[in-house]
């Protein structure tokens, strides 16, 4: 009950901002950039720190324009998602432009399902917008209190065959479903738990990758397509999909999991300000065990 009185009280809060023009949601998002960057130094150090350990060749001239860039993107991060709230599909799908979409329009008119990587690059909640075009269905981990009820709205805006489920009860859905033409999306870059073993040099460090999405393509036989999002500016970006695999079968395991890492490894190099650096990625080190 108390959660839901939470969310309304969030929506209500956030509702009149999403239905400002674009010009005044991004005037709001400058001066709150200058709030989390000189004001509240929103995960500073965490910022640093990762920059400097996946960067070592770069200055710390260098590095601190790069975090000064990033905390820009964040804040238009935060006020595009407010404008997704507040927007139409038609106003959306004119802020994206696809390369190769036909990759998964191929695959969904065999009647197969697809199961897509993407990593916290671009505005990854961008990915909404796919709900609209195919069959959808968002893996996410459970949020605490108001913010997850957001968050499922968020993510089925513009579909009326959007679902999103927690990563718990994917793989029992999957297996209910599987004769059912599906596209499967997953965030793969988040920090897993001590369980996976799918270990990699990423951004310059020993780093520990989710690999349940690869175990069920896998279990499954599903083609894996990893999607890049390129920001063009505020508010607009461009998807790119990239064949991973068509037959995960006959791949060795783990290889699906690192054809993805270093997929979003040459996107981040390419524009490192645009990947979530804010996140405390390499919480777990490796062992002698893994």
């Amino acid at each position: 009950m108390l959660a839901n009185i939470r969310y309304w009280l969030l929506l209500c809060i956030i509702y009149p901002l999403a239905w400002l023009p674009k010009r005044i949601l991004f005037l709001y998002a400058d001066i709150f950039y200058f709030i989390i960057r000189y004001l509240i130094r929103y995960r500073k150090s965490v910022i640093y720190i990762n920059l400097s350990r996946s960067f070592p060749e770069k200055s710390y001239a260098e590095i601190k324009l790069l975090a000064k860039q990033f905390y820009r993107y964040f804040a238009d991060l935060f006020f595009e998602n407010i404008y997704m709230l507040g927007t139409s599909k038609k106003r959306m799908m004119k802020t994206v432009s696809f390369n190769n979409v036909e990759l998964l329009e191929n695959y969904c008119k065999e009647g197969k399902s697809v199961v897509i990587l993407t990593g916290h690059y671009g505005n990854w909640e961008y990915m909404a917008l796919i709900a609209g075009l195919f069959n959808f269905m968002f893996a996410y981990k459970e949020q605490k209190g108001a913010f997850d009820s957001l968050m499922k709205r968020l993510r089925t805006r513009f579909s009326n065959s959007g679902i999103i489920i927690p990563m718990q009860h994917l793989m029992r859905y999957m297996l209910t479903h599987r004769e059912e033409q599906r596209v499967y999306v997953f965030i793969a870059d988040q920090s897993p738990t001590d369980k996976s073993k799918c270990w990699t040099s990423f951004l310059r460090q020993d780093t520990n990758f989710f690999s349940g999405a690869e175990k069920m393509a896998t279990h499954l036989d599903l083609p894996v397509v990893y999607v890049e999002l390129l920001r063009k500016k505020r508010a607009a970006y461009h998807f790119n999909f990239t064949s991973i695999c068509e037959q995960p079968k006959e791949l060795p395991d783990h290889e699906i999991t690192l054809r993805f890492a270093k997929l979003l490894e040459e996107a981040i190099k390419r524009q490192p300000q645009y990947w979530l650096w804010s996140h405390k990625r390499w919480k777990h080190r490796r062992t002698m065990n893994n």
